[in-house]
This record gives C-alpha cells, structure tokens and sequence, in this order.
C-alpha cells in the first residue's frame, strides 16, 4: 500500500511550517541562520525523499513475490481443482490439463487431443476469436464449455491457445427438463383452407395436418390436446423451447409442405407462455401470445413471459378472409354499444393520413344513423389530409364536431365511448392520457399487431387482410344500414383512405376491397374529384425526384435521407416509388424533422419492412411500415437502421 511509501499529511505539514520559518528568518535579516536552516532543510527532504524511493521499490518486489506465490497456487489450485481446464493448441492438442479432465477421456494416456472430448464442437471451439460460451454433450452430461483464447509469444515461440473450462450443468438441465411451458397452436385460416381443396380431398388434408402436429408435439416430449378443430394445446418441457428457438421454430416452413390439391398453404400461429408462476399462468400467457401472433398476420410464434416478448417468423403475407361472419358479427356489436353510449369520440393516431380521417368520418356516419351524437377528436398537423380536411371544415356539422384534446376531455362523461381507428398502439394513438377517461373503448384497425397495444377495449375489430380501416368501416356501414344516411364528401373521405393505402388499388387489394369501393362508388364518391385531391404541384414532383436521384443502392435495397423536410409526405411517396424499381427489394427513406428521425420502408418483394422497423420501434405490415427515432442524427439513425437489416437478415438465413 501507498502507506508505506509515500508522504503523510503530517509531513506535509511539517515541511510547510519549515518553509514558512525560512521565510520568515530571511524576512527579519537573519539571512546566516536561514541559510544553514534551508540548507539542512533540503538535506532532510533529499534523505527522506531517497527513503520513499527504497520503500516503494521494496514494497514492488514484495508484490511480486505475493503475486508469484499466488500464481503457483492457483495453478496447484487448478490442477487440484474438481473442474475440469484443458489448455488447446490451434491444432486440437492439448498441452496441459488438470486431473478431474481424465474424467472427459474415454482412453487414458499422456498425448490427448480436443477430439478426444468433443468432436462435433472441435471447429466451434478452435474458431473462437473471444470469450464464448457453448453447450455441449459428453458421456451423456451436458456441459456449459467456456472458451478464453490467449495469444502467448515468447522469443521463438508463438502460440494461438485456448483455455477451455467445462461446468457440469447436467443437474440444471435435469431441472429445466421437470419445468414445463405451454404451446397454443392455431391453424390459419381454416376455414379458407379448406375451401381451397377439392371435397374429397378435405380428410387427407386435415389428417395430414393433425398427425404433423401431433409428430411435432412427439419431437418435443409434449403433452398435446386438441381441443377445437384447427386448436391444440401442448405441455412441453422448458428445454425444447429452447432449442426451437435456437433453430428459429423450423415447423413454420415445414408444415407449409403439406399439400393435397389445396391452393393455400397451411400456416401456424404459434403461442408460448413461459415463466410464469404456475401452469396456469403459463396457459394465460400462451393464449395471449397466441392472440398477438394471429393479430400479426399468422405464421409465426410470439413467445410472452411475464415481462418479455419474443418474435420469430411472420414472412408470409395476409391472406384475404373470404367469410363475412366477423364482420357481421362486429357490426352487430358496434351498433348496441353506440346504442347503449350517450355520446361517441372518434380518434385516431398522431399527424392522421388518409385512412386515419377517412374512419372516422365513417364512425361519425355509423353513429349519427343511430341517432347518437359523434365527435372526431384531432389535432394539428394535418398536412396529410389537408386536401380533404378543408373540405369538411367548411361544413357546419364538422366544424362544430371536429375538436381538439382539451375540449374532448373537458366533455367526456362516463356514459360516452371511444371508439380508436387506425391505430392499436399506444405509442402511436393521439392520446394515451384521454382513453383512461373511457369506460367503454372501441379499436377498429388493420395494422399487424404490436406488444404495446391498447389493452381493455369491450370490442377490438383488428384484422390485418383488409387493405384499410376505411375498407372495415365501409363493410361495417353495410351491414347496420341497409340505405346509409351519407354525403357524397362522407363517402369520398372514406374511397380516398382506401385509395392511399392501396397505392390506387395497386398494393394489398382482395375482392373485398373493390366491393367496398364500389358500394361507395353507389353513395356518390367521385373518382375524379378524389384523384385531384393527390394531385401533385411541379415544385414536389421534382423534390420527391430528387430524393430519389439520391438514394445509394446497398444489397438491393434502396436507403435516401432527406435533412429537415417540411413535407413527410413526400419521403413516404419517394420510398413507394423507390420499391417499384426492378430488383429493389426494399425501399428506405430516412427524414429529419427537427430532432427527430423518420423512417419510411417499402418492399414489393420478399423483404419483411414491419419486422426490421420494429426493432427500431416501429410497426405497420411487411410491405409497408414506419417508425420514429427520437433525439437523433440522420448517420445515427442509418447506422441503426443496417444494424436492424443486419440482423433479420442473419435470423431469416438462420431458419
């Protein structure tokens, strides 16, 4: 310790009333006695100060001698030790090792090799470039294996070894094996899937299916029950979850192999709730994650603990639901809880588009055919939807029911509902603080779902085939009135949000929505006049082109950035144009709006927009989605956005 050779403050403050004594003797003219005192003076300070020199260097070499006796100790504490630690050359020889590893070999003898112990792990192991944990199997006990390499040179000698230290975890894994998690397993769309093979065909098919998931459930020591005609349940033990999830859930490409004449293949939504408290809290988590998974389009498995979720797969697009039941079903529903509400709110997400205002003005119609009195609740910006916006606030009825937050909050009474379009994520919703003054809530959206949705809605109508939430809300009109009580303006909001998120019924569109559109087209909506509504001035046409002269190519995939726009609109228009070039696999534009960074994404291809964006927060569907990164440059923001590409592409190649 520095004690023992260095000054104490004592010492420090001896030698300053000796200065200050010095001084003072020079000061009064006794310069004869000052000399000889500061001459002594320096004497002592030389003299101590070699002193400290000698202690500190014997202090060096009593540190070393401790660190040497510690180093033989601890290398007579390894070899004594009862886990085992081998020393590796870059060619699997093991030059050194301690007495519990001649527990590993099955020969005993003095040349030993890596092989010896592990063969299939022997690459991985030699390959390693910094400290790595592996898993691994030998004599029938599993061994959490931690590889450090060391790099050693010394005159002729040059050396790229490993240490590899080898943890029994046999008794963990005896223990994981008894902790069981619970599987929800749902088919997709059942009911089209089965009406896309011939009727003889139908029990093969079905067969075939049910023993594919029976055989998974046998793959996976699971206990498994079906309990609906396309719904299973399994019990499985915690330790295959885990080894799914390190081969990314391969049953969700391979049961798409399942063919007998059906045109649609068969896809899984897969739930698992782990990490519960119990099994039954398990089995509440795997409904949930089920629920969630379905909500995102189907064809993937969300796994939910008690504080985390978890995604895996999710490539395969919507497929379009040919039955209305739901939809009838829902309408009915909407129209006794609009019925049952003293006044309904409309609201949507933050800066509204197209089909955000389009809803809602269909909402209002749904509820003022009931005789109920609708609001829409906004807020600026509504550069979006400007062209339209403007057009109804010149109607008196809109003017006086388009209103703002604090007016919305200083209204609501208990009896009122609230009914959320467009949106299911309380990031995104244009006030979380005013749906907790709601006792009864409404979502109608058809974005992919995410983990932070609005929870405790009495009706939640997400369904993510439809092209729009214009598109849900023109069905459910239909299905309460029978002759709808709407203006042409009315049905034109709602045929321009449709129009917008179809890219004009080029993107996403099913037999559906062309019946919606001509339903509305029969309520008046004018074509032309929506067309002129997107019409586009010279000055954004070349700023949109410029944009796009800009963007760099980067593995097929189109990525712009555009520093301080005053038009969003713009970049969203510029990544859809950028998508639609031949071998673009998807389409980025990166936007700067103050300090904040927004990203746009398109693929017309096989690329998954929604599941990259999602790791930066975002969300949307897999051909078109969004996010927002807050307080961050636009290098920044690319640097993330390759780092989020990076990775979905290295686990789509994992599966």
């Amino acid at each position: 310790m520095k004690k023992y050779y260095e000054y104490r403050r004592s010492d420090y403050i001896y030698n300053l009333l000796i200065i200050l004594s010095i001084v003072l003797l020079y000061v009064t003219g006794q310069w004869l006695f000052a000399t000889g005192l500061l001459v002594a003076f320096a004497i002592v300070v030389f003299y101590f100060n070699s002193l400290y020199t000698y202690k500190k260097k014997r202090w060096e070499r009593f540190v070393v001698n401790i660190l040497t006796k510690m180093s033989n100790t601890v290398i007579a504490a390894l070899e004594k030790s009862s886990i085992p630690i081998v020393l590796v050359r870059e060619n699997g020889e093991i030059i050194w090792y301690n007495k519990e590893t001649l527990e590993l070999f099955k020969e005993k003898h003095h040349n030993f090799r890596l092989e010896e112990i592990t063969s299939d792990y022997k690459s991985e192991i030699l390959g390693v470039s910094e400290s790595k944990e592996l898993e691994i199997k030998i004599h029938e006990k599993n061994y959490q294996v931690l590889v450090i390499p060391v790099k050693h040179q010394e005159k002729e000698f040059e050396e790229n070894l490993r240490i590899v230290v080898f943890h029994d975890i046999s008794m963990v894994k005896e223990a994981e094996a008894k902790i069981t998690s619970v599987l929800s397993i749902e088919v997709d769309n059942y009911s089209d899937l089965l009406n896309s093979v011939d009727s003889e065909k139908k029990p093969f098919l079905l067969a075939e299916i049910e023993n594919y998931i029976y055989s998974y459930g046998h793959e996976l020591k699971a206990m498994v029950r079906k309990y609906e005609s396309n719904k299973f349940m399994m019990v499985v033990p915690e330790y295959y979850i885990h080894e799914q999830i390190r081969k990314k859930f391969p049953v969700l490409d391979h049961i798409k192999n399942i063919h007998q004449g059906n045109s649609i293949e068969p896809t899984l939504s897969i739930g698992i709730g782990k990490g519960g408290k119990n099994p039954e809290e398990n089995q509440s988590l795997s409904k949930a994650a089920k629920e969630l998974a379905l909500g995102r389009g189907g064809d993937q498995v969300v796994i939910k603990t008690p504080t985390n979720l978890s995604f895996y797969g999710g490539s395969s697009k919507e497929i379009e639901k040919k039955s209305r039941v739901r939809s009838r079903v829902v309408a009915h529903a909407l129209e006794e809880i609009i019925k049952d509400s003293h006044r309904v709110y409309i609201m949507g997400h933050k800066n509204p588009d197209m089909d955000c205002f389009g809803s809602a003005v269909g909402i209002k119609v749904i509820a003022r055919g009931l005789g109920k009195k609708a609001v829409i609740i906004n807020e600026e910006p509504y550069l979006n939807i400007r062209p339209i916006y403007d057009k109804f606030i010149e109607l008196s009825e809109y003017k006086e029911d388009i209103i703002s937050l604090e007016r919305a909050k200083a209204k609501v009474k208990k009896e009122d509902t609230l009914i959320i379009v467009d949106v299911h994520a309380r990031n995104h919703v244009l006030s979380n603080e005013i749906i907790s003054m709601f006792d009864k809530v409404v979502i109608i959206d058809h974005h992919r779902r995410t983990p932070d949705q609005i929870t405790g809605a009495v009706l939640s109508f997400i369904e993510t085939y439809a092209s729009s939430t214009s598109e849900l809300v023109t069905e459910l009109i239909q299905y309460i009135f029978d002759k709808p009580e709407m203006s042409v303006l009315e049905a034109e909001a709602l045929f321009a949000g449709i129009r917008v998120d179809t890219k004009s019924f080029n993107f996403k569109t099913g037999v559906r929505t062309f019946e919606a559109a001509s339903f509305l087209k029969r309520q008046g909506a004018r074509t032309q006049e929506v067309r002129e509504m997107f019409a586009q001035d010279l000055e954004s046409y070349n700023r949109r082109a410029e944009i796009i002269r800009n963007a760099v190519i980067i593995d097929k995939m189109a990525i712009a950035t555009v520093d301080d726009s005053e038009d969003p609109v713009l970049s969203a228009q510029a990544a859809d144009e950028l998508a639609n070039f031949k071998d673009i696999h998807a389409a980025f534009v990166l936007t700067r709006q103050d300090n904040d960074i927004i990203i746009n994404g398109r693929s017309l291809k096989e690329l998954n927009v929604q599941l990259i964006l999602e790791e930066l927060g975002g969300g949307g569907h897999m051909t078109m989605a969004g996010a927002k990164i807050k307080d961050c440059t636009l290098e920044e923001a690319f640097e993330m956005l390759m780092e989020a590409i990076t990775k979905h592409r290295k686990e789509e190649s994992n599966i």
